[in-house]
């Protein structure tokens, strides 16, 4: 039995264009949030950019962009294999192109990393005074990338795990 091309894609796949494409999908917006704007899009960037933030170094494809219907930029998300003081720039620019439109006040910025990383990753942010509505821990179980929340300083309604092949 030949594979499809959609079969084909998801073998290839890297990790971190899965669990992109996977947050992407099932977190923004999550299932059954009745707040999402209906001009919300969702652009997951993780292998064919398609949404890009101005940077000094030109263009930066955040994994996950969400803009409103006049391309605003509303929420963005970040996940990162190896999270470390290399992203803070990029970290910083994503931060800053996000809105503070939450409850607290925090930009609608999220760092996803692999788990057992979430407490350095927040303290990288919080070291560089990088304003963040949440890190969020993800691991691969059976096939199906798991999202928890680690810490949220956004909005509540966010702190919530979801999982998905």
């Amino acid at each position: 039995m030949q594979d499809t091309p959609e079969e084909t894609l998801h073998d290839k796949e890297t990790l971190h264009d899965k669990v992109a494409r996977v947050v992407g999908t099932t977190r923004y917006p999550f299932p059954g949030q009745t707040d999402w704007h209906a001009d919300y899009v969702t652009h997951i960037n993780a292998g064919t950019p398609k949404r890009g933030i101005p940077a000094p170094w030109g263009m930066h494809y955040s994994d996950i962009c969400v803009v409103d219907g006049t391309d605003r930029v509303r929420e963005v998300g970040e996940v990162e294999l190896e999270p470390g003081p290399d992203c803070v720039a990029h970290w910083s620019i994503a931060s800053e192109a996000a809105d503070d439109d939450t409850d607290s006040g925090e930009r609608h910025f999220f760092v996803y990393v692999p788990a057992g990383m979430e407490a350095a990753t927040k303290t990288l942010l919080d070291e560089a005074g990088i304003s963040y509505a949440g890190v969020r821990g993800f691991r691969e179980v059976d096939g199906a990338i798991e999202v928890v929340p680690f810490v949220t300083t956004g909005e509540t309604k966010d702190h919530q795990v979801t999982r998905a092949a």
